[in-house]
C-alpha cells in the first residue's frame, strides 16, 4: 500500500510535469493511510473546508469524498492549475480555488458561514499562519484547524509548563485554543523526504475569552520569555514598570521564571499590566 501510494503521487507529478519547489517549501504527502487519518480527524462532514496548499490533490480528493459541504483550496504555485481545474470540473461537491499566498488572504471573506481548515502546511509558513488565526478577534469563524506541521513546532505548541519547549508559542496557543496531537509522520511518507519528522495537530478555538487583550498578553509573555533565564522581577521590568510589583499584584512569586508560570498566571499578569497602563 505504502509503495503504491508513492507511485501514484509520482505518476501525478510526472503526468503534469511538476516537481517540488524549495522556494514554496513543498513536501507532498503520499501515504493515503495518513491522509485518511487527517481527514477523519478534521470531522469534515457537512462543513465548509478551506484547504491550504492542495498541490497534487491527494488530500483534496479524499476530502471531496468525505461528505463535506464545500471545499475552497488556496494554492500559491500556479503549476497546479491543471490539477485544480480538473478537480473543479469533475467534483460533485462544491469546489473552488484561488491562486494566492495564504498569508495575504482574508479567509473570513472567502466563506459566508463558519469553516474548518485542513492542510499539509509548508513548514516555513505554519507558525505565522496559525498565529494569524488564533489571534483573531473572538468569536472566530473558523471551527477547527487540522494541520500537518514540523514536529518541533507541534511539540512547542503542546509543551507543558517547566519543559524546555514551553515558551511564547505554547502559552499563546493554549490560552486561545484547545490543541491535540493526532499522529506523527515519518519523512518517508513525503516526496521529497523532509529532514525532520512531522506531526498532525488539531486546534479548536476557545471563543469565550474576553480579557486580557491580545496586545497586553503578548507584551507580557514576550517580556517574560525574552529573558527566560531571569526572574520575573527582572524580565517584567522590560515593560517599563516595576516587575516585582506587577508579579506580587498578580499573586505570583517575583522570583519565578517564565517557564514556571501557567497560562492563567500569564493572564493574571496581563490583566494587572493592562490596568496599570490605563491608570
Amino acid at each position: 500500500m505504502h509503495k503504491d501510494n508513492n507511485n501514484s503521487l509520482k505518476q501525478i507529478l510526472v503526468d503534469n510535469q511538476i516537481s517540488a519547489k524549495k522556494r514554496f517549501g513543498q513536501n507532498f504527502l503520499h501515504d493515503k493511510n495518513i491522509i485518511r487519518q487527517i481527514v477523519r480527524a478534521s470531522k469534515p462532514e457537512n462543513k465548509n473546508i478551506i484547504e491550504v496548499g492542495p498541490g497534487p490533490g491527494l488530500l483534496t480528493k479524499i476530502l471531496l469524498e468525505s461528505g463535506t459541504k464545500s471545499i475552497f483550496a488556496i494554492e500559491k504555485d500556479e503549476s497546479f492549475l491543471p490539477i485544480l481545474n480538473n478537480l473543479k470540473k469533475e467534483s460533485l461537491t462544491k469546489f473552488d480555488f484561488l491562486i494566492a499566498d495564504i498569508l495575504k488572504v482574508d479567509l473570513d471573506s472567502l466563506i459566508e458561514g463558519n469553516y474548518s481548515v485542513v492542510s499539509n502546511l509548508p513548514y516555513n509558513i505554519s507558525v505565522p499562519f496559525i498565529i494569524s488565526l488564533v489571534e483573531q478577534e473572538q468569536p472566530v469563524k473558523w471551527e477547527s484547524l487540522t494541520l500537518t506541521v514540523q514536529k518541533e513546532v507541534a511539540d512547542r505548541m503542546l509543551a507543558d509548563i517547566n519543559s524546555k519547549q514551553y515558551g511564547r508559542l505554547s502559552v499563546l496557543i493554549q490560552w486561545r485554543s484547545f490543541i491535540e496531537k493526532i499522529c506523527d509522520i515519518k519523512p518517508t511518507c513525503f516526496i521529497p523526504e523532509p529532514k525532520v519528522m512531522s506531526t498532525v495537530i488539531r486546534i479548536r478555538p476557545k471563543n469565550y475569552i474576553k480579557k486580557p487583550s491580545i496586545e497586553s498578553f503578548q507584551k507580557v509573555v514576550s517580556a517574560a520569555f525574552g529573558f527566560r533565564r531571569k526572574t520575573l522581577k527582572r524580565s517584567l521590568g522590560q515593560l517599563g514598570i516595576d516587575g516585582e510589583s506587577l508579579a506580587i499584584k498578580a499573586g505570583i512569586n517575583p522570583k519565578l521564571r517564565a517557564q514556571n508560570l501557567t497560562v492563567d498566571n500569564f493572564c493574571d499578569l496581563a490583566k494587572i499590566y493592562e490596568n496599570l497602563k490605563i491608570l
